[in-house]
């Protein structure tokens, strides 16, 4: 029994890369063509836009049919996208878990990097903290999952408010003081919102010591399937690790982690 486990456990796994179904390659075509379009197509058409003959695309929608993927109008014969397709994209919505899909690449960025990586959302006009990936250096920071920080003077809260959805949130913010934490502190409303304009030309913010002294952070934006920010991701370390010239060096895996992340919430595609 154990010699026949153990080769059908080799049977499963598989020895080279799978092989591209082009069938299904064509289906996903149709279902493109059907989605840039404004209103039913017809089948004539559906061959002109994707290269597909006419009898393949005929073939291929009458199998989306039965699967009610899309749907054919009896009068014109013409086809349109249908609501199978909405109950799967609402199933993925479901499944999006911010904290869940981040989880992995938090500690896995916390290791390249030798800093700490931290998870945030927009909450209450704060930064919450959802989770950390501890740094083997075990850096002490108060920004440790479940607590809050400032959005003016934290990376990861600029980055937030740089992007927030709420247009008054900014003079939400100024309503009263802003907090002054350390001498680098930015509390001038005016050089903020300047700083705030960088973060969304540059795509990410900084923190050179505002929150504390001798700790300074890196963020970007976290995308979901809308398009909108739903969190950013920051790396957080000493400052005589991360300064002005170790920036970029930083960067790079923060991007290419915070775009991963973004793959699996659909804000993003993956790498070809």
């Amino acid at each position: 029994m154990a010699s026949e486990t153990t080769e059908l456990a080799a049977q499963d796994t598989p020895t080279k890369p799978a092989r591209r179904v082009r069938a299904v390659d064509h289906a996903l075509d149709v279902l493109d063509a059907l989605g840039r379009a404004y209103g039913a197509v017809g089948v004539t058409e559906l061959a002109r836009q994707t290269g597909l003959s006419k009898a393949a695309v005929h073939h291929l929608l009458a199998t989306l049919e039965s699967r009610n993927l899309v749907a054919k109008d009896s009068e014109t014969s013409r086809y349109r996208l249908s609501w199978g397709l909405y109950e799967l994209g609402a199933k993925v919505v479901r499944d999006v878990d911010l904290p869940r899909i981040a989880r992995p690449h938090l500690d896995r960025l916390a290791a390249h990097t030798g800093e700490s990586v931290l998870l945030g959302i927009l909450d209450e006009d704060t930064v919450l903290y959802l989770d950390r990936g501890e740094a083997p250096t075990g850096l002490q920071m108060r920004a440790n999952a479940g607590r809050r920080g400032p959005l003016h003077a934290t990376a990861s809260g600029k980055v937030l408010l740089a992007f927030a959805s709420d247009a008054t949130l900014f003079e939400r913010l100024l309503a009263a003081p802003l907090a002054r934490f350390t001498a680098t502190t930015v509390t001038d409303p005016s050089t903020l919102r300047n700083e705030l304009a960088g973060v969304r030309s540059e795509g990410y913010a900084v923190c050179w010591q505002e929150r504390e002294v001798g700790l300074c952070s890196l963020a970007v934006p976290l995308r979901d399937y809308t398009g909108n920010v739903v969190g950013s991701l920051a790396v957080a370390g000493p400052a005589s690790r991360l300064t002005k010239r170790t920036l970029h060096a930083h960067l790079v895996p923060l991007q290419s982690a915070g775009r991963r992340i973004e793959v699996q919430l659909g804000g993003a595609k993956p790498s070809s």
